[in-house]
């Protein structure tokens, strides 16, 4: 895949209420053979939220970010693409898909001009060379020399290399948006607009708060880690189980499995990596990042011996009734439909429904979900809806945790089980109530000015098998999930 990186450029940049100072980008191509070409663009400010055209210094290890690109279409248009990442003032470009710097401009829906293509067999590898003149939040200035390529826009055709020289300046709106600051963090809170997408609603972390993505990523390891480790040795150490345990992550949550990082307490790993909602630094930190894990417990050997035994007894039971059947037909002492229907019976009720009932009991039992949510907002989040026939408690047993809502597994009205639930709180809450319409109601409070980048209510919702969940509560480090939590 060839990269093609984006110099849409524009800009402007506000002096007084009535001029503006407009960017531009300038170049003329030469082809070995034939007429100069000329190009220019000319664009008004760009906006601190048009990720189309951006630039920034990375705070955390001096990289330049420079993108521009067009973002509306045209198919009729001159128009400019550039991508420029790298400390250094100089770059050589050529177009090769591992290449972080790319160049090209599209004339008028006729013509390519870009970089060339590197050939790994030739030793005369001429480069588009771009320098950065000037590199500020508000203004970026650069040349253009060296050699470029010419190819058809409609067909691709190669028409020719040629030499390329030219010059860019643009301009852009500087006041950016930011997120609070990490508390206990000299993190950037810089809202960068590498993404931004107001139809989808994302835009690029700051640092901060990748700070705090990390951060909790990290904590939950740690949590989880006890956990973790039991059930990886339960085929040597079946310290959390007699059978075998299988743990997977929840589809769409982050795997939290995976070799820990030694991380300090303010790494962003930041390289606009990550996206939030565009809003997101306005209210309070919530949960982008989904974590959760299910817990298999595999049956024993000896309750499968116990099904076979009792499937071998179905079998000998459905041979002596069809052997028993067959001498009534012979002996004519019942017709064709009384066999089918005699044979249909059995197979809808062929012994007492103990067997399946069984199942359907170990299914459950065998089975746990743990899921962490972070600040909860709502009800649906902090709540547990019970069935009317199970039975609910608030408990008081975990240690640091606000309280607990308890729901006993219950078999409902077809014959299935609902499984236990049990939602443990840590932070600040409204008194739970046992509602007549059997949810749980308890809201999550957080202070009116709060620090929107700060862990103020956790919420661990555990669901399946009692005995799986009194064995996960165990082994999770609570202590690590309470020490994030901000007291009110």
């Amino acid at each position: 895949m060839k990269t093609i990186c984006t110099i849409l450029l524009l800009a402007t940049f506000l002096k007084n209420p009535v001029f503006a100072q407009t960017g531009n980008i300038a170049i003329t191509f030469t082809p070995t053979s034939g007429k100069p070409i000329q190009f220019s663009i000319a664009e008004p400010l760009f906006k601190f939220n048009n990720a189309h055209g951006y630039w920034f210094v990375n705070p955390n290890n001096g990289d330049r970010h420079f993108n521009l690109e067009p973002d509306h279409y045209y198919g009729t248009k001159d128009v400019a693409f550039i991508t420029f990442n790298g400390q250094q003032n100089d770059a050589d470009v050529f177009d090769i898909s591992s290449d972080s710097n790319a160049i090209s401009f599209q004339g008028n829906n006729k013509y390519i001009i870009s970089a060339p293509e590197y050939n790994p067999q030739s030793s005369n590898n001429k480069p588009l060379h771009i320098y950065i003149t000037t590199f500020t939040n508000s203004e970026i200035a650069f040349t253009l020399s060296g050699t470029a390529v010419y190819s058809s826009q409609g067909s691709g055709a190669k028409l020719g290399k040629g030499t390329i020289s030219g010059t860019g300046h643009l301009y852009r709106e500087a006041n950016y948006e930011k997120s609070d600051i990490l508390p206990g963090c000299s993190c950037d809170p810089t809202i960068y607009a590498a993404v931004f997408d107001a139809d989808n609603n994302l835009r690029t972390t700051s640092a901060c708060e990748n700070s705090l993505y990390n951060k909790l990523f990290d904590v939950v390891q740690n949590s989880f880690e006890p956990l973790l480790s039991n059930v990886k040795n339960t085929e040597t150490e079946s310290s959390i189980s007699s059978d075998k345990i299988i743990l997977t992550m929840l589809a769409n949550h982050v795997n939290i499995d995976v070799p820990a990082k030694d991380r300090t307490y303010c790494s962003t790993d930041y390289r606009h990596n990550r996206i939030t909602s565009i809003n997101a630094h306005k209210t309070f930190f919530e949960n982008d990042d989904s974590y959760g894990i299910r817990i298999t417990k595999l049956p024993s050997d000896d309750y499968f011996e116990e099904q076979k035994k009792s499937n071998e007894s179905l079998m000998k039971n459905m041979a002596r009734m069809n052997d028993s059947l067959m001498k009534l037909v012979v002996a004519k002492k019942i017709n064709s439909e009384q066999l089918t229907k005699a044979v249909n019976d059995f197979a809808s009720n062929p012994t007492n429904t103990k067997s399946n009932d069984d199942f359907k009991l170990l299914d459950v039992e065998s089975n746990l979900t743990v899921e962490l949510i972070f600040n909860p907002n709502n009800l649906g989040q902090t709540s547990l809806k019970v069935d009317e026939k199970a039975t609910s408690s608030v408990l008081h047993n975990i240690k640091g945790a606000a309280f607990e809502i308890f729901t006993t597994q219950v078999k409902d009205a077809d014959g299935d089980w609902i499984p236990n639930k049990m939602n443990i709180y840590f932070g600040k809450y409204t008194t739970p109530i046992l509602a007549k319409s059997n949810t749980q109601t308890t809201k999550a409070l957080y202070p009116i000015n709060g620090n929107k980048l700060t862990i103020y209510n956790i919420v661990i919702k555990l669901e399946g098998g009692k005995a799986l969940m009194d064995k996960a509560i165990a082994n999770i480090d609570f202590n690590n999930l309470i020490s994030i939590i901000s007291k009110q």
